[in-house]
């Protein structure tokens, strides 16, 4: 008896490791369906075992400054319904919070906090920032702030401006470099990844593509749609570029690789930094170019299918593209990109946001506000064939440097576009020097800022509390970094150095 009730629990194990398959014999000329035991695979019985204790769930509640610099509470999921505060005053903290700019207002009212307001929609579970072995999972959640003109805010506002006055939507993506450093010789330095330039060659790519597959990999599981991946011409200086998504979500899209792109990097013991020129001073920086186009809805739910661009505008019309017209450009595109270069001595304070920025200029960068057809020569490509589908048409904003807030960035484009719409601005010929009347962009972040203050339009249309804090913030890290400067001899290396202390760590 003892040997039967063995045997009947060994067979009863085994059974608890097979399913049942249907399956058919001939016999006697008779089909005979019976089931078969059949093997389960170790993932099958991985997802069978009882469930261990329940992870430990965190919540990082987010709001991204002026800086693109994710500030964040870290909340327990069981309290991820109480109400979270924040400094009233923490988006004008500097890229470096050596540097701390008090608004006027928030120091009149006691330097208070006020709520963080969650969008939920935006609730993701960060793969990267996860502790598996320790049973914490770890989300994230974009904020805006009560009382507070933050860069999302602002930018989530214009999208839905353009929408309701002119029926439109913005498609947006972009390439973003920045440079991976490894630790230097000398104790608290940083040096490339490896040397340049040496841009699109696989024997560079190869060396830093180790990090890129992880990059790519966390990426892919929070929506963020890696194109391409490339060394580019810097030292240390990678390229990749995105699927474009609609609207505030393309901005959350890049604020997210941002901060992932320099978590990653922190927890190998390196540094990803989007600063312009994180080393020397002058030559090729890192770039943002924004990608976008605007698009008008028509209810349609078929698609060809034929790749993530087409999946993703199902459903709507290109808003650009004009097959009568010489370049194929609409007359929304034509009066949209006139008030973008009407605007553009402005924008330069967004997409160049700091001083390294600048030395970019003259470096595969803008120096004067222009437009051209695929030359990458001018402050805007244009990317447009009559005969070409409409979906592919696009323009590529060549100003921003990798530094630049992407929620700010697209705001600022929306802004100055919608100027062009409501005035029917006409588009001035392509390719236009200074001498043929093109306006010449900023050459220094205090002739921005300056140029910023002036334009009556964009400072109203971004709002005009914005444009104070954020120019008092900007104003006071130039200061701060000719204090350091002023102690040196200032050399090429004392610049770089002060350059890294602002910028590199953070931005």
């Amino acid at each position: 008896a003892v040997a039967i009730l063995a045997k009947a629990r060994l067979l009863q194990n085994l059974i608890s490791n097979l399913s049942l398959g249907r399956m058919e014999m001939q016999c006697n000329g008779k089909t005979e369906q019976f089931f078969a035991p059949t093997l389960l695979t170790s993932k099958q019985l991985a997802q069978q075992k009882p469930e261990g204790p329940k992870a430990r769930e965190y919540i990082r509640f987010e709001a991204v400054d002026f800086n693109s610099k994710g500030l964040s509470k870290t909340v327990p999921g069981r309290h991820k319904h109480s109400k979270v505060f924040l400094f009233h005053g923490a988006s004008a903290l500097g890229s470096n919070q050596e540097v701390m700019v008090v608004p006027e207002e928030v120091m009149a009212a006691g330097c208070q906090n006020t709520e963080l307001i969650p969008d939920w929609s935006t609730e993701q579970i960060l793969p990267w920032a996860c502790r598996p072995e320790k049973n914490i999972q770890v989300k994230r959640v974009y904020c805006e702030q009560a009382k507070v003109s933050l860069p999302r805010t602002i930018c989530r506002k214009l999208i839905e401006n353009l929408k309701n006055e002119h029926g439109l939507e913005m498609f947006a993506g972009g390439e973003l470099e920045f440079v991976l450093a490894k630790p230097g010789k000398d104790p608290k330095s940083w040096e490339p990844y490896f040397d340049g330039p040496e841009i699109f060659t696989t024997l560079q790519n190869s060396k830093a593509m180790d990090f890129c597959y992880e990059l790519e990999d966390n990426m892919e599981q929070v929506g963020v749609d890696i194109r391409t991946m490339n060394a580019e011409y810097g030292a240390g200086q990678l390229e990749l570029t995105f699927t474009p998504k609609f609207g505030i979500e393309a901005a959350d899209m890049t604020a997210t690789f941002r901060t992932g792109t320099k978590e990653i990097a922190q927890q190998q013991g390196l540094r990803a930094t989007f600063m312009a020129k994180p080393f020397g001073v002058s030559g090729v920086g890192s770039g943002g170019h924004f990608n976008f186009s605007l698009w008008k809805r028509d209810g349609s739910t078929s698609s060809d299918g034929s790749n993530a661009i087409s999946e993703a505008t199902c459903g709507f019309n290109a808003a650009f593209h004009d097959p009568q017209d010489q370049e194929g450009l609409s007359s929304v595109a034509r009066s949209f990109l006139a008030g973008i270069l009407a605007h553009a001595p402005a924008m330069e304070a967004i997409c160049s946001p700091t001083i390294p920025c600048y030395s970019r200029h003259g470096n595969w960068a803008p120096v004067i506000a222009n437009w051209g057809p695929e030359d990458r020569s001018t402050c805007v490509r244009v990317k447009s064939s009559p005969a070409g589908a409409p979906g592919e048409c696009y323009m590529e904003l060549r100003m921003p440097s990798a530094s630049a807030n992407p929620y700010l960035v697209m705001a600022a484009v929306i802004a100055a576009g919608q100027d062009g719409l409501r005035r029917s601005l006409q588009l001035p010929p392509a390719k236009e020097t200074q001498e043929d009347g093109a306006k010449l962009l900023p050459k220094s972040l205090p002739e921005a800022l300056a140029a910023l203050e002036a334009d009556e339009y964009m400072s109203s249309s971004l709002g005009e509390d914005f444009v104070r804090w954020y120019c008092a913030t900007k104003r006071a890290e130039i200061t701060t970094i000719e204090e350091w400067l002023s102690k040196t001899e200032g050399t090429e290396s004392d610049i770089s150095s002060a350059w890294q202390k602002m910028y590199m760590e953070f931005i």
